[in-house]
Order: C-alpha cells, then structure tokens, then sequence
C-alpha cells in the first residue's frame, strides 16, 4: 500500500508535465494561425517590431560601446596653471532613473537570492507572453525588453524623487536648498525664463524618471520649460533595454506602465507637450561607444544648452563613467566604483577650458554634492 502510495505520488509531475505539453500542443497551432492573420493585419508595426529585433541582433555582435581607449592626460593637467577667469562653469545635476522592467525580470536587486530563483522563470513567461502580446496586436510603441520602460518599483523611485523635492531644501544645507531650488525652477533669468534645463536620455525610464519626479515643477509650466532630449545621454550597453524606440524627433509616448500612472501624473500631457526632441536624430551608431557620447554630451552643454545648470536623467554605467573620466586621476571618490542607486541625485560643476589643442573638461572634485540616495 505504501510502495502503490509512493508511486502514484512520484508520477504526479510527470502527469503535470504530460498535460501542460498536450495543452500548449493542442493550442499551438490555432495561436500560430491567430497570431499571422494580426501581423498580417498591421504590416507596418510588425516592420518596426522586426526592424528592433535586427537592431537588437546587429548592436549584440558589432556594438564596442563599453570598448575605448582612456586618453593619457589627466582632465586635471588642463586646470592646473589656469587663470578662475578661463574656466566656464556649469551646474550639473544627475539624477538616475528609477528600476525598470528588464531590473525586474533579470536583476535580483534587493530581493533574497531565493525569491529571485524561485519567481525567475514565471516572471520571464509573463514578460515574454507580453511581448508577444504586443507583437501581434500591432502595439509597436509597447515593449517589455526593448527601450524598457519603469517597472512598479521605479515609478515609487520616481516618486520617491517627487517627495524629497517637496521636503528636502528644508533639511538640507544651504548649498544643498539652493541646488533643490534649481531643481524645482524656482530661480528665475532676468527674461522670467526658469533658469535651469531638464534633459534626459532617449530611453524611456529615464523621461517618465523625470516626468514623474519633477512633476509639481512641470505642473506650472513654467516659461521656457521642457524635458530637453539628449540622445548622447543613452546608456552604455549593447542590450536591447539600451536601444531606443523613440523615433527620430518623433513625439514621446507614455508606456503601460506610465499609463497606469495617468491619475496621480498627467503623462500624456508631459510626454506631449513638455519633452522637447528636436536634439534627438535616433539610436546610437554602432561605430559609437560611451566616451565619445560624454565627450558630444559636455559640448551640448556649454554649446547648445544656454541655462547655467542642467537637470540630466540617465543611466547608471554612463554616470558611473563620466566621473571615471572627468574626475581628477588621483581622486579617489566612491563615483568611481559604485552605482547611483535608482531615484539618486547627485550634483557637481562642470569646467571646461579652451588651449590650443581644443576644449578641455573636469569635474570640480570639490563640488560633488550626494542630494539624495547616494551610490
């Protein structure tokens, strides 16, 4: 009786397994048929679907973008000698986006080892019926993987970001209300014009990052306001997460994510009337890599962005890389080795120097000031 027991218990999973292959067997095919007729249905969305999986293939084989060679001169010997009066300044304030939805399915983040092994898998098919579900139903601004949106957890990190703008200039020192005050546009140009810019990279976890944290500021709409669009801002990174789905100064479109959201943050509106894509040209070429994307970045600042200080959305591995290669060499600083978390600030000023050999930038090692979570 116990051996009959024990036997009909071991064959359990194997009948589980039996019926769940004899079930997706038998649905197979009319999904497959289903599936053509709504391609079919919409070629051109299934175009641009494939289109991004080409790009996704082509960027995994040929994209250096992590590769360059370090220049040999200190960005400090450029300063060294200098006159104060030589030297443009500019305030530059980062801000890393919240988690998105490609952290939630592959990263374990702050989850226990076994929670994150456990859900792996199920969480993996969920993301992976959804893009297919996409896929077919001819939602080409829609995507798990690609251009990945903010997950539930980062828009709490975006909001989280919103909260301590409301309450941190009171608890803060003064250098610390004064760059608060930049962040909320509340100094002003002669011209009445706010006087810093918003910017973001052209990934869409780091536009709603800041739709969603710099919300009460966009509410006023401000004279001169918007989220400037910075394509050299995209991050370091060959995965598909990394590739944008932003066309060509096209107009940016809120995700489901940021859908869900449209109660407490008008998205729609932000997104279509307050991001500005006049900058952006499309993806980063395969030929590019982060350094040079750094460098075009601290040229559009001084060269294209008028306002003083700068407001920059982006992305952990840029950050951390523009400070390994503005800072000082000799400098040691925990920028240089750990991540801003997701929801962090950071601020710091920007020098640059001109000789004869061209522009030269730093970060004022001095200047570094952690506003809010830190590395």
């Amino acid at each position: 009786m116990l051996w009959t027991l024990f036997g009909w218990l071991l064959s359990i999973p194997y009948m589980f397994l039996f019926y769940a292959l004899w079930i997706l067997s038998c649905l197979f095919r009319p999904v497959m048929m289903a599936s053509v007729l709504c391609l079919a249905y919409n070629p051109q969305s299934t175009l641009k679907k494939v289109r991004l999986f080409v790009m996704t293939v082509t960027y995994l084989a040929l994209c250096h973008d992590k590769k360059w060679t370090e220049p040999k001169e200190d960005p400090a010997s450029f300063f060294a000698d200098s006159e104060d009066e030589t030297i443009e300044k500019k305030t530059i304030i980062f801000v890393r986006h919240g988690e998105s939805t490609w952290n939630d399915t592959f990263n374990k983040g702050d989850r226990s080892k076994v929670n994150f092994l456990v859900y792996f898998v199920p969480n993996l098919i969920y993301a992976a019926a959804m893009e297919f579900y996409w896929f077919v139903s001819g939602t080409e601004k829609q995507s798990w993987f690609f251009d990945a949106p903010l997950s539930n957890k980062g828009v709490s990190q975006a909001r989280g970001i919103q909260t301590f703008l409301e309450t941190g200039a009171a608890q803060g020192t003064n250098k610390e209300a004064e760059l608060i005050g930049l962040m909320l546009g509340n100094t002003k140009n002669e011209d009445g014009t706010v006087s810093s810019q918003l910017v973001s990279s052209n990934l869409r976890r780091a536009i709603s990052t800041v739709a969603m944290g710099f919300q009460d500021r966009l509410d006023k709409e401000l004279k001169g306001d918007s989220i400037l669009i910075c394509p050299e801002l995209q991050e370091i990174s060959r995965n598909p997460d990394a590739l944008s789905i932003l066309e060509s100064q096209g107009r940016a479109e809120p995700s489901f994510i940021d859908q869900e959201m449209q109660s407490v943050c008008d998205m729609e509106r932000i997104l279509g009337k307050q991001v500005d894509t006049r900058l952006h040209m499309g993806n980063k070429p395969t030929g590019s890599n982060g350094l040079v994307r750094m460098n075009a970045f601290c040229e559009t600042a001084f060269n294209v962005i008028e306002k003083d200080s700068i407001i920059v959305g982006g992305h952990s591995l840029w950050f951390r890389s523009f400070f390994r290669s503005f800072l000082p060499r000799t400098f040691e600083h925990v920028s240089k080795k750990k991540k801003i978390v997701n929801g962090g600030i950071v601020a710091f000023t920007l020098l640059r120097i001109k000789d004869p050999s061209g522009y030269h930038y730093m970060m004022d090692p001095a200047s570094i000031t952690v506003l809010y979570g830190g590395f």
